[in-house]
């Protein structure tokens, strides 16, 4: 009883928004005789007409006409919240918090091949550097760098990192930059400011004074809030930055960066890349697809990274 009176209302509001029982019937896909049956239906139930039926068609009565809003706005809300539950389907969506440069420069180029896995899968990245709370945020997964999570999430490793100094294949020539410098003079650099609280994840003068580098000119050129602020300027030609292996990775795997002191000079960082979720949660098909998906890009990376360290790619 219920779902038919619910059809003869949603017959109602698209007569009264539309006009007629024609148009109403183009909209819900019925015919114009079963639009006008569920009128019928309601009258029936009312005990009174809803429309007086003239030669020049339907004339709805006046206090009908006072709740087409009502009745418009029920149903666009009705429409609004199921889209929201089907949205919310743990089936079909997966949410993910992660660093903005891990997402914007090692993620980005490997998610297409999650599409092509699931092709209607829902991705909702949240690439920002907030500390999200698992346990009453709405996300699946957070990617963070740093130190192994407490008792209530659940994770696993991805990869460590390393900080080095990168520039474009040019301003290595032009600078004439190689193993044997020791002096960063006159040489424009690229800092990236407040990266992590990791006291292991040095900037120019720590990897300077590990290396035996002239601690005078360490300091000199232009800061950047941003990483990728940073590696496009770097691109681009305009300095020598500071950055991890995972931010750079791509970059130099295609030849738009070059590390000019070469890999071995390197810090290794403490912290690590971890994939984290709320312990004992329940977990989808496609959240677990996606965990063994991200797994799976992990373990190439490090396997390349370590290639890459020990004197060239594989």
């Amino acid at each position: 009883m219920f779902l038919t009176h619910l059809n003869a209302l949603r017959a109602l509001e698209a007569t009264l928004r539309l006009g007629s029982f024609s148009e109403a019937a183009t909209e819900l896909g019925v015919t114009p005789a079963a639009v006008g049956q569920r009128v019928r239906t309601l009258e029936e139930y009312l005990g009174r007409e809803l429309f007086i039926r003239t030669p020049s068609g339907l004339k709805a009565q006046e206090d009908v006409r006072n709740v087409e809003t009502l009745l418009t706005n029920s149903f666009s809300g009705l429409a609004a919240a199921l889209n929201e539950l089907k949205n919310r389907n743990p089936g079909s969506r997966i949410s993910v918090t992660l660093p903005a440069s891990f997402v914007e420069n090692w993620l980005t180029s490997l998610i297409s091949e999650f599409y092509q896995r699931h092709a209607s899968v829902d991705m909702r990245l949240d690439a920002s550097n907030r500390d999200v709370d698992l346990a009453t945020e709405n996300f699946d997964f957070a990617v963070r760098y740093g130190a192994p999570p407490g008792d209530q999430l659940e994770g696993v490793v991805l990869f460590g990192d390393y900080v080095l100094p990168v520039c474009s294949p040019e301003f290595a020539r032009q600078h004439a930059i190689n193993p044997f410098s020791r002096s960063l003079k006159n040489i424009p650099l690229i800092h990236v400011t407040d990266r992590t609280k990791d006291p292991s994840w040095v900037g120019f003068d720590g990897w300077g004074q590990a290396f035996g580098f002239d601690e005078e000119h360490l300091g000199q050129g232009v800061h950047f809030s941003k990483v990728s602020s940073g590696l496009q300027a770097a691109i681009a030609g305009q300095g020598l930055v500071l950055c991890g292996l995972v931010e750079a990775f791509n970059s130099i795997r295609s030849g738009l960066l070059v590390a000019p002191f070469g890999p071995k000079m390197s810090c290794k960082t403490d912290g690590m890349y971890r994939l984290l979720w709320v312990r004992d949660h329940p977990m989808g098909k496609i959240q677990r697809d996606f965990r063994e998906w991200l797994l799976e890009k992990a373990a190439v990376l490090k396997n390349e990274s370590e290639s890459f360290l020990n004197g060239g790619f594989e």
